[in-house]
């Protein structure tokens, strides 16, 4: 059942716990931070609940309120601003939040999210895709593509795992292969040996 995240005095989610240990692993929620889920009377420590991540318990922490249904999704580290529009191929180093315009590629050897108020027409190719907004064009996730209940997907999936919740609007296929691999020509340079901030082929100008 999807969890709900509190960080910062913010609540997050609903994310699966996939989703956790992706955030986990950028650095974005901690092992310490706490979760809830319906039917629980009480705030849990992530540790707790995904025992692959293992920490020092931590007390629980009573709620008398659940969470907001519809929280802000975490930024994670590299948020692209969304004032501007890109045309072009987008090469990202790192994790990455794409909350502007984008036409032509996205390449990133992590995971990519677009944001609920991006408008994106490119082909995405990357370890893992997570869709809030909309999207016209092909993924290629060599681990996972989610798309969120709030997501406009228009193209097809090719992914190791493909996780579409209700709500979610999909035309296209999916192809799901649990080898699945980026295209040996368009894989993306090691985030050792990117540039330290986003570099884009094309144009860039500001809205």
């Amino acid at each position: 059942m999807p969890l709900f995240v509190t960080k910062d005095g913010q609540t997050f989610g609903p994310y699966e716990p996939e989703e956790i240990a992706i955030f986990l692993g950028t650095g974005d929620f901690q092992p310490e931070d706490y979760c809830w889920q319906e039917g629980w009377d009480t705030w849990r420590a992530i540790s707790s609940v995904l025992p692959s991540k293992p920490l020092p318990a931590a007390p629980s922490v009573a709620t008398s309120t659940p969470p907001p249904s519809t929280p802000p999704i975490p930024r994670q580290k590299g948020q692209i601003p969304d004032d501007i529009e890109i045309i072009g191929t987008l090469k990202l180093p790192d994790d990455r939040t794409v909350t502007c315009r984008v036409e032509g590629e996205i390449i990133c050897p992590s995971t990519v999210t677009i944001a609920l108020e991006a408008k994106v027409k490119a082909r995405i190719k990357a370890r893992a895709v997570i869709i809030y907004g909309s999207v016209e064009g092909e993924i290629h996730a060599e681990n996972r593509a989610v798309l969120k209940s709030s997501s406009t997907l228009v193209g097809d999936i090719h992914a190791s795992r493909v996780l579409v919740e209700e709500g979610a609007s999909f035309s296209g296929k999916s192809h799901v292969n649990s080898k699945a691999v980026l295209p040996a020509s368009s894989k993306p340079r090691p985030a050792s040996a990117a540039p330290k901030r986003n570099t884009s082929q094309g144009s860039a100008r500001r809205s």
